[in-house]
């Protein structure tokens, strides 16, 4: 099967994947995935703008590794996990390694936001379709589309 046709056979499978487990919320104490999932990070009554400048100025700091900057959105970050999504999802509060890209949240921010995660049975290759075309629709503040993994 050649690369073309691989990529079709994804695209496919990614237009009818359906999410096995879903979550939202903030609380990740209990929470329990698997290792694929596709997570979205949501300002709640906020100001985007006011938190696209903020953001900017954080990561103008240099003190952390942050997400790309894109443009004001209630949506803050699309982005999926094939390993360990609570880990990931903890990077983006502020938890990680400061040379982990990520929002770090816990550093610069001070409004609300809502976590919404859902579990996918697919390949990673297939996840990462998913993750794009949710992120190509919802038009995310931070973050860059596309696999880590070229």
């Amino acid at each position: 099967m050649s690369y073309i046709d691989k990529l079709i056979a994804n695209c496919q499978a990614a237009k009818v994947a359906k999410s096995i487990k879903e979550f939202e919320g903030n609380d990740l104490s209990a929470l329990s995935f698997g290792d694929k999932a596709i997570y979205i990070i949501e300002e709640i009554n906020g100001n985007p703008e006011q938190t696209f400048l903020d953001f900017s100025r954080y990561k103008q700091k240099k003190e952390r590794a942050c997400a790309k900057l894109n443009s004001p959105s209630s949506i803050m970050y699309v982005g999926s996990s094939t390993t360990d999504v609570k880990k990931r999802i903890e990077q983006h509060m502020g938890q990680g390694h400061k040379g982990t890209y990520a929002l770090h949240l816990h550093h610069w921010f001070r409004g609300e936001y809502k976590i919404i995660i859902r579990q996918y049975d697919v390949s990673n290759e297939v996840l990462q379709i998913i993750e794009d075309d949710i992120s190509d629709r919802l038009r995310p503040a931070f973050g860059k589309q596309g696999s880590n993994n070229k």
